[in-house]
């Protein structure tokens, strides 16, 4: 988690692969290591730490972004990093490591956190800038990795995994504190704080949330919940595996009634961008099981409550699986997922296609990569060219 980042890119055209990068992503330490020049652009020494978490498209701009204090850093088209950026001077402190593209309005939703600092409602509009819409003080200050938002709410978790550096044996600082409950919170889309609305949660953690949406009275959250984290093992997320499970929230009432869909062990849940916010059918993970172990990626019907599973041969391990939309397509599954593939009998990793539709059919292409990617974060699918159907 406190790493220098590296950003991984495989260009394809014509149905070939152009060509492969791995780029360093210039932090302040990994600038000094590497004997190169730092970063231009704001916040020298002070929000210039390590960029390691995710990619975002925004403003015409490629940019690496992180949680908890750092401000995203601009990538080029071959993935070198150019400079830090804060939104042309929009963005008041750090950001996130997670912003969600709200494909209704063209904006990208985030919820930022870091030391000292409340909880920022973060709204990056089409053109790059941002708004801070709203300030959450909460009784202290959690681990916010990811978010989601319907079309009326922005989801705020608070989570019993909190900073606490005084009880930290590793460099990093936040911990689960077993004194805390979990709850979950609807904040109104206009940021209006006085009207967020607590939900009492099952004692858990999340990075990750599929998806959310409002049905009438109900707010549906979709979420791979770990039983605990950064508990026994300060060093990484190994307090048993996630599984995947539904939240409904009855918004009268205040009343949270939870459903598992699947208990095989699932993280790293993507969706078909198309339908983020809104009702949905289908989420794609990638398998988690003991000891942070991975394996076969998954295809799950949330209507169906079933579940297809793609092996990709024995020991090979999928990283978040990116549903990439066909042009023209009219149903949700239209589409391939695409994502890399680590064999550790070649000590390489593979970029592997399916057809979502034919989901543990053999992969529609499988492209070899002279390297080994580790397993990171998170991926996306950049296409040079955004068509407007």
């Amino acid at each position: 988690f406190s790493g220098s980042g590296m950003a991984h890119g495989l260009r394809l055209r014509g149905g070939k692969a152009d060509w492969f990068r791995s780029r360093f992503v210039l932090d302040r330490a990994a600038a000094r290591i590497l004997s190169r020049k730092p970063l231009p652009g704001p916040a020298e020494g002070t929000r210039d730490g390590n960029v390691n978490t995710n990619l975002m498209n925004v403003g015409g701009k490629l940019c690496a972004v992180v949680e908890a204090g750092s401000i995203p850093v601009e990538l080029d088209y071959e993935l070198a990093s150019i400079r830090r950026t804060d939104f042309d001077g929009t963005l008041e402190a750090g950001f996130t490591g997670h912003p969600h593209f709200d494909p209704m309005t063209g904006e990208h939703h985030a919820l930022a956190y870091e030391p000292f600092q409340p909880v920022r409602y973060i709204s990056v509009d089409r053109d790059g800038r941002a708004t801070t819409k709203a300030r959450i003080d909460l009784p202290h200050i959690p681990l916010i990795h990811d978010m989601a938002f319907t079309q009326s709410f922005i989801v705020v978790p608070d989570f019993p995994v909190t900073f606490q550096p005084e009880l930290s044996h590793t460099d990093f600082p936040w911990l689960w504190d077993e004194r805390r409950d979990s709850r979950i919170g609807l904040l109104p889309r206009n940021g209006d704080v006085s009207r967020i609305q607590w939900f009492e949660a099952p004692r858990c953690f999340a990075f990750h949330f599929a998806n959310a949406y409002d049905d009438g009275d109900l707010t549906i959250i979709d979420l791979a919940r770990h039983p605990r984290m950064f508990f026994t093992d300060q060093n990484g997320p190994n307090e048993g595996p996630p599984i995947l499970v539904r939240w409904t929230l009855h918004r009268p009432s205040g009343k949270l009634t939870e459903t598992m869909i699947d208990d095989r062990g699932d993280e790293f849940m993507r969706i078909n961008g198309r339908y983020s916010g809104q009702p949905y059918r289908y989420v794609y993970s990638a398998h988690w099981g003991n000891d942070v172990t991975f394996g076969p990626a998954m295809k799950h019907d949330m209507q169906r409550q079933t579940t297809e599973v793609h092996d990709y041969g024995r020991g090979r391990m999928t990283a978040e699986p990116v549903f990439v939309r066909k042009p023209g397509a009219t149903a949700e599954d239209e589409g391939w997922v695409m994502s890399y593939v680590y064999d550790p009998e070649r000590d390489l990793s593979d970029v592997v296609i399916l057809d979502a539709q034919d989901f543990t059919g053999e992969p529609i292409a499988t492209i070899r990569l002279p390297v080994r990617v580790p397993h990171g974060f998170h991926g996306g699918w950049a296409p040079d060219r955004i068509t407007v159907e």
